[in-house]
C-alpha cells in the first residue's frame, strides 16, 4: 500500500477524534469520513509507518448508525466528532472509551455504568472562542480553525454553543464591515482576532475581544454598539494577543465596560465566573455531575473536605458547602475567586494558594475526604502517595476528563489499599469525543 492507493475496507471502529478504522495488510487505517458498520473505498493519503491515513471516497454500504449530520462543515472544523452516527450509539461508544481504558490499565473487571445525559446535545456550550477572518470576497467571516491549523473554516453558527453566541458574532461582523478601515490592520488582518464568549444559564454574557492591534476607538465603537443591542452582555474585556500562536489568550486583559466577571448558579451556589477562570462548559450536566459525586463520597455532618484543584470553588460550593471546607488550587487569581464565591454564598471556607502536598504539611490540614478533578494528564504518582499512603485519607471523590488517567491513576491507589465503587461517564460534551467520569475510593 502506498499513498493514493484506492482500497475497500470495511471500517471496525469509531475513534474519538471521529476517524473510521479498518487494518489491510496488518497495519491500521484511520479514513475520515467513515463510521463503524460502513463499507468504504478509501484513498490512502498518508502512510505513516505504523499506519496508514485515508479518505473516504465512496460510500458503498453505509452503517446502521450512520446519520446525515445537522452541520454544513463538521467534517472541516473537526470539532463534532461523532455528528455522522446517532446518539445512543455514540454513547455506546463512550463508554467503550472508558471500559478499554481501563483494560488498558490492567483493570479489566471494572464495574463500568452507562453514560448519563439529560437528553440535550445542542447549544449546551457556555464557553466560546469564535475567530474572524477576513478576505475581499467574503468580508469579515467567523468560523472555527481546521484541526492542527490557523485556517478558519467559515462557518455562520455552530449547533453546540449557546445561540446569543452567533446573534452577537452577526451584529459584531457587520460593525466591523461598516468601517472596513478601522477594523483592518495595516497588513489587512482583523483587528479583533477572536471573540471569546461565556455565558451563564439565564444568558447573562462575558465578551472578549481578542486582539491582533491595539486599536482603542475600534474596541468601544463595537462595544457599545453591542451593549445597546444585547442588554444580556454585561461585561467586555480586551485581550491583546497579536501573531498565529498556540496560545489562544495572552495574560494581558483590560476591561472596557461592566464589571468584568458575570455570575451563575450550580447546585444553588452563586460563582463568579472571570474569563481565565475555570468552569465546566455544559452547566446542566456539571450539576449532575457533582451532584452524583456527593452521593457516591457521602461525606457525614462532621466530616471535613478538602476541593484539591478547586479553581474557583465550583465543586466544594455547590454540593459541599454544608461541610468544614478547605480548597487548594495552584492559580492565585482563581483562589482569590473561590474566597469571593465563598463569601457571596456565606460559607466558611478556606482557600490556599500552592502544591497540595506543601500547603497541606505546612498548615498541618486534616481532611476525612478528598475531592480530585485535576486537568486531563491527572494526578502524579506524587500527589496519590502522599494522599493515600502518607495521609491515608478515608474517602477520595475523584472526577476526570481523560478516562486514561483516571484508570492509570486508579490502579496506583486500589495499589496502595483502596475499594473503588463503579465508574460513572457523564457526557458533558455531546458530538464530541470527549467523556467524563466520576468514581470514590475508600480506604480498606
Amino acid at each position: 500500500m502506498k499513498k493514493n492507493d484506492i482500497v475497500t475496507l470495511q471500517i471496525e471502529d469509531l475513534n474519538n477524534l471521529g476517524y473510521g478504522v479498518a487494518h489491510i495488510n496488518g497495519k491500521t487505517v484511520f479514513i475520515s469520513g467513515a463510521v463503524d458498520g460502513d463499507t468504504v473505498k478509501c484513498k490512502i493519503i498518508k502512510d505513516c509507518g505504523t499506519y496508514f491515513i485515508g479518505k473516504a471516497e465512496e460510500l458503498i454500504t453505509p452503517s446502521e448508525f450512520r446519520i446525515a449530520p445537522e452541520c454544513k462543515v463538521c467534517s472541516q472544523c473537526g470539532g463534532c466528532a461523532y455528528a455522522q452516527i446517532t446518539y445512543t450509539h455514540e454513547r455506546d461508544i463512550k463508554k467503550g472509551t472508558v471500559i478499554s481504558a481501563f483494560r488498558k490499565a490492567g483493570l479489566p473487571d471494572t464495574d463500568i455504568a452507562d453514560v448519563t445525559n439529560d437528553g440535550n446535545t445542542s447549544f449546551y456550550r457556555n464557553k466560546a472562542i469564535i475567530p474572524i477572518g477576513y478576505s475581499d470576497k467574503l468580508g469579515f467571516f467567523s468560523g472555527f480553525y481546521a484541526p492542527k491549523t490557523h485556517r478558519i473554516i467559515p462557518a455562520d453558527t455552530c449547533l453546540l454553543h449557546k445561540k446569543i453566541f452567533t446573534d452577537i458574532t452577526d451584529l459584531i461582523k457587520s460593525v466591523m464591515y461598516e468601517d472596513k478601515k478601522l477594523y483592518l490592520t495595516s497588513d489587512g488582518l482583523p483587528v479583533i482576532k477572536s471573540l471569546y464568549f461565556r455565558a451563564a444559564e439565564n444568558n447573562d454574557t462575558e465578551l472578549t475581544l481578542i486582539l491582533e492591534e491595539e486599536k482603542r476607538i475600534a474596541t468601544e465603537s463595537l462595544c457599545e454598539a453591542v451593549v445597546a443591542k444585547f442588554p444580556n452582555v454585561k461585561t467586555v474585556l480586551t485581550n491583546l494577543n497579536p501573531g498565529d500562536i498556540s496560545t489562544v489568550l495572552s495574560h494581558d486583559f483590560k476591561l472596557i465596560y461592566g464589571d468584568g466577571h458575570i455570575y451563575d448558579t450550580l447546585c444553588g451556589a452563586r460563582l463568579k465566573i472571570t474569563p481565565a477562570s475555570f468552569y465546566q462548559v455544559n452547566r446542566n450536566m456539571a450539576e449532575l455531575l457533582y451532584k452524583k459525586g456527593a452521593e457516591l463520597i457521602n461525606v457525614g455532618e462532621n466530616e471535613t473536605v478538602c476541593d484539591l484543584y478547586c479553581g474557583i470553588g465550583s465543586i466544594g460550593l455547590s454540593v459541599f458547602r454544608g461541610h468544614k471546607l478547605t480548597g487548594i488550587e495552584v492559580v492565585e487569581s482563581a483562589v482569590e475567586c473561590a474566597k469571593e464565591n465563598a463569601a457571596e454564598n456565606n460559607v466558611v471556607a478556606d482557600y490556599y494558594c500552592g502544591d497540595a502536598g506543601d500547603v497541606i504539611e505546612k498548615k498541618n490540614l486534616t481532611f476525612d475526604a478528598v475531592v480530585l478533578d485535576p486537568p486531563r494528564k491527572g494526578c502524579t504518582p506524587e500527589l496519590i502517595n502522599y494522599l493515600c499512603d502518607k495521609k491515608k485519607i478515608k474517602k477520595i471523590l475523584y472526577i476526570s476528563c481523560n478516562p486514561a488517567t483516571l484508570a492509570r491513576d486508579a490502579k496506583q491507589m486500589l495499589s496502595l489499599g483502596y475499594e473503588m465503587t463503579k465508574v460513572y461517564p457523564y457526557d458533558l460534551f455531546p458530538r464530541t469525543g470527549h467523556v467524563e467520569c466520576v468514581t470514590c475510593f475508600t480506604l480498606k
